[in-house]
């Protein structure tokens, strides 16, 4: 039986890095009594799957990991049970069963939304930033990766940027869809292409999206507590 989850990652735990996190999430699953199944080898683990990593630092309102029982059980209380061996800021808000040969949330998804609370500047200010750069044809970042310094255009991975008509406690707020695949784009180096002068209260990520036969949807919907259509996320 393979089971999704969906969580947030919100307030002083998201400074809390994955390894860490993944500690917790299995002290919770044997806390709950959950029949995890482990891979084989000379030194078994919980077969536990992580979705797209989030940032240090940024938080969450739409995690997702799959988890891999030994059998079949009730999810019906699954989500008050490993939420209270969780810390604060973590709560599930969506369990369901998936078909075991899902593709994995890794590859499934295809872009992100992200919300992000800038001051230091004004809404003029930024709206002026995000017209600039979503007008252009060629949005040049230079990133490292794997010790390698590239220059690629990125503009094929914004999406859409929206800046809101109001302040939040005087802070300009920014969501942008960005794309993960075939280029993503993280979300530093988005706030790098959008320029200015502003500073960064506040990064989340609000959905992951995958897309099937032209329709996005999330890996699982916050509150649902039943099995997921089979066609849209077997492989």
């Amino acid at each position: 039986m393979k089971v999704r989850l969906r969580f947030t990652k919100l307030g002083k735990i998201r400074f809390l890095g994955h390894r860490d996190l993944a500690r917790c999430w299995e002290r919770a699953i044997r806390r709950a009594g959950l029949p995890i199944a482990y891979s084989e080898g000379f030194s078994p683990r919980p077969r536990m799957h992580y979705g797209l990593a989030l940032p240090v630092g940024a938080e969450s309102h739409a995690e997702y990991m799959d988890i891999d029982l030994s059998a079949e059980i009730d999810l019906s209380d699954i989500a008050e049970l490993l939420g209270e061996g969780m810390p604060a800021g973590v709560d599930v808000t969506g369990v369901a069963e998936v078909p075991s040969n899902a593709e994995a949330l890794q590859a499934v998804v295809d872009r992100c939304t992200w919300e992000f609370e800038l001051t230091g500047t004004t809404i003029d200010e930024v709206e002026r930033s995000v017209r600039d750069l979503m007008e252009r044809d060629d949005v040049p970042l230079t990133f490292e990766r794997k010790g390698k310094a590239l220059t690629e255009n990125v503009r094929p991975a914004l999406l859409s940027v929206e800046v809101s008509p109001e302040l939040r406690d005087a802070a300009v707020v920014v969501v942008a869809d960005l794309a993960t695949k075939p280029r993503s784009i993280r979300p530093s180096e988005f706030l790098s292409c959008l320029g200015g002068t502003f500073d960064v209260r506040r990064t989340c990520r609000n959905e992951q999206w995958m897309t099937i036969d032209g329709v996005s949807e999330p890996p699982l919907a916050a509150g649902t507590t039943s099995r997921p259509a089979a066609e849209q996320l077997a492989s």
